[in-house]
């Protein structure tokens, strides 16, 4: 009939609504896809952290290695006289170019001061205080010769090794050059050139030459 038609017509425009299995299915989908999601962005942010703190790292090692090769450039001999020189109280510390130790006097940049100051400085890779790295002192002239104790400075972490190496110019330039593992009279004369290797508890090395302009030409004389 005509009424049957009209109510068939309605209910065939009627919405189909979503059943119980089909909204289960849609939720699994959608669970699955952000798992995906954010294991992706998770392991984006892992390399994202592993990168800043790999360049952090990269910058401190090469900001220590820059004050050392500038302590090293201003490097002086502060007195040329052996008497001048001990272990005791009251005479000036022996500068060291050892194979893993520097012990020198080093003239600091002006800053505020009206004339540059002299620093007895060292460095040495060390472990202090249940730190491995490098350490660095520094003293004027006058606590270095009252052998007050310095308060180490720990300049670069996770240093294993100081590796030192120390060379003269040749006359001719076409001969190679003389590196020795320890620079013998430094009161009389400084080296040249230092090669100056980090070794750091993960196995990285990390290398420069470093000139000294006020360092000897000649080799200082051999001990007997």
């Amino acid at each position: 009939t005509a009424a049957g038609a009209v109510r068939q017509s309605r209910g065939s425009h009627r919405r189909r609504g979503f059943t119980l299995v089909e909204l289960l299915i849609a939720a699994t989908m959608m669970s699955i896809l952000f798992v995906g999601v954010g294991a992706h962005l998770g392991g984006g942010i892992t390399v994202w952290r592993r990168t800043i703190a790999t360049g952090e790292t990269v910058q401190r090692r090469y900001v220590a290695l820059e004050r050392l090769e500038q302590e090293l450039a201003n490097a002086i001999v502060y007195d040329d006289r052996e008497a001048s020189y001990g272990e005791g109280e009251g005479v000036l510390p022996r500068p060291r170019f050892e194979e893993t130790r520097l012990a020198w006097f080093s003239v600091a940049p002006f800053g505020r001061r009206p004339l540059p100051a002299v620093h007895f400085v060292t460095y040495e890779c060390a472990q202090r205080d249940g730190t491995q790295g490098l350490w660095r002192t520094s003293q004027f002239v006058g606590e270095a010769r009252a052998r007050a104790v310095p308060s180490p400075q720990l300049v670069l972490p996770e240093c294993e090794r100081l590796s030192l190496q120390y060379s003269i110019l040749p006359d001719d330039p076409a001969e190679p050059l003389e590196w020795r593992s320890q620079w013998t009279e430094p009161h009389r004369g400084l080296p040249r050139l230092v090669d100056v290797t980090m070794q750091f508890v993960s196995g990285d090395r990390l290398t420069r030459v470093v000139g000294i302009p006020s360092g000897r030409s000649a080799a200082p004389a051999s001990p007997p």
